[in-house]
């Protein structure tokens, strides 16, 4: 619960930002150029997913064994942020050469080249290393610096739609200060020493994690994949009235991840121990983490009109209407959170990558075809449907394997 507590402090503190800092942005920069600032956002989260690789999945458990061992904690550290720097300065120079030689993202390209600094921050948040030892409560202290941080800067810098290209290089590099200090701190506190990592140690790690790295990639797709989609068949308006009921939409959908991500230490644990036990506790969280997200989707459909004059400053029917159908992403996503903790415990990174991508794979299907014939309005009932279809796929495939199991 304590993990939970800090995750949730986390998670809170971004809402009260996003309250305060939406309408300003929407106001100032007007509903088309909200929605590309929101796309650029979205394209380069999804490139932060590859500098990310997937270690958020497993290296927490990895540290979890290891945390009394200097040399071999040092080693898996900087291994993985060396990784993460690496990876994050080569997307860097691809985006950059999209939008600036190639032609590429036309209509928001400045926005994204401005957005590239957030990729140096992804690789510098060390929320895997604080995940595996246990200190959460630093990732919230430095988040809540970051967030009114770039909260202060936003209103002192942005004031017209030209100053649209400084709204995500503020976040990403407000991110990457304070992380970067942070990192530093988790360093000397647990007598970490900066090593230099061999090219032969990336390169392993980008094989071994490619499994993890491809789940990640299809767990983001999954969740914003259909944003990017949607650009192509509605107005730059209707994109942003979308993007104004997604936003809410993604902060709440967080809350499955932070269960997962605050009880998969403990059912680590308990697997190898007792697996009634593991079991118990598992069917506890997971009841509790889908009633919170039920009420929070009811609290949502209730009261969307009134979210959307706060966030826009006016009232928006269309927004209104898509963020009640939003709304209910987190209480689907929650369903699954069950099978992804028996997948992880397990280390079954085979089963996580194919349940993960059969299930993205419906999702573009349904997302191209509800965009095309009902524009916001099909994609939002097609995110709703994907989450019941990665529930049902994961509950499958991971069956399929602990029937396979016990025949050999």
């Amino acid at each position: 619960m304590r993990n939970f507590f800090h995750l949730s402090l986390n998670q809170g503190v971004n809402v009260v930002v996003a309250l305060l800092i939406t309408p300003y942005l929407f106001q100032t920069l007007g509903e088309a150029e909200y929605g590309l600032v929101s796309v650029a956002l979205t394209v380069v989260l999804l490139c932060g997913m590859m500098v990310n690789y997937g270690f958020n999945l497993n290296t927490p458990q990895k540290l979890t064994l290891i945390r009394n061992d200097v040399n071999a904690k040092e080693i898996l550290i900087n291994e993985v942020i060396f990784t993460r720097v690496f990876l994050s300065v080569v997307l860097a120079i691809l985006l950059l050469v999209c939008t600036n030689y190639l032609g590429l993202f036309e209509g928001y390209s400045a926005i994204l080249a401005f957005s590239v600094i957030q990729l140096f921050n992804d690789a510098l948040f060390p929320m895997f290393i604080l995940q595996g030892f246990d200190r959460l409560s630093w990732i919230a202290k430095a988040n809540a610096i970051s967030k009114l941080m770039y909260l202060a800067l936003v209103i002192l810098v942005v004031h017209s739609v030209a100053d649209a290209k400084w709204v995500n290089f503020l976040l990403g590099s407000t991110g990457a200060l304070i992380h970067g200090f942070l990192l530093i701190k988790v360093y000397q506190s647990e007598s970490i020493r900066l090593r230099w990592v061999a090219f032969e140690r990336i390169r392993h790690w980008l094989w071994h994690n490619f499994q993890f790295f491809s789940s990640t990639i299809a767990s983001y797709i999954l969740i914003n994949g259909g944003f990017i989609l949607l650009k192509n068949f509605v107005t730059d308006a209707e994109l942003g009235f979308y993007a104004l009921a997604q936003r809410v939409a993604v902060l709440l959908r967080m809350v499955p991840v932070f269960v997962t991500q605050s009880i998969i230490q403990k059912a680590s644990r308990l697997h190898e121990k007792d697996k009634d036990k593991f079991e118990s506790y598992l069917f506890q969280a997971s009841k509790i983490g889908i009633l919170i997200t039920l009420a929070t989707g009811l609290i949502v459909a209730t009261f969307s009109k009134w979210i959307v004059r706060v966030l826009a400053g006016e009232f928006i029917p269309l927004s209104a209407e898509l963020m009640a159908i939003l709304g209910f992403l987190p209480f689907l996503s929650m369903l699954n959170v069950p099978n992804m903790i028996r997948i992880l415990v397990k280390e079954q990174k085979y089963v996580l990558s194919k349940a993960i991508w059969i299930t993205t794979t419906f999702m573009l299907v349904l997302s191209i075809v509800g965009s095309y014939f009902y524009g916001s309005y099909g994609l939002s009932v097609a995110l709703l449907i994907s989450e019941l279809i990665n529930y049902f796929v994961h509950r499958w495939i991971l069956n399929r394997a602990r029937r396979t199991s016990h025949i050999t």
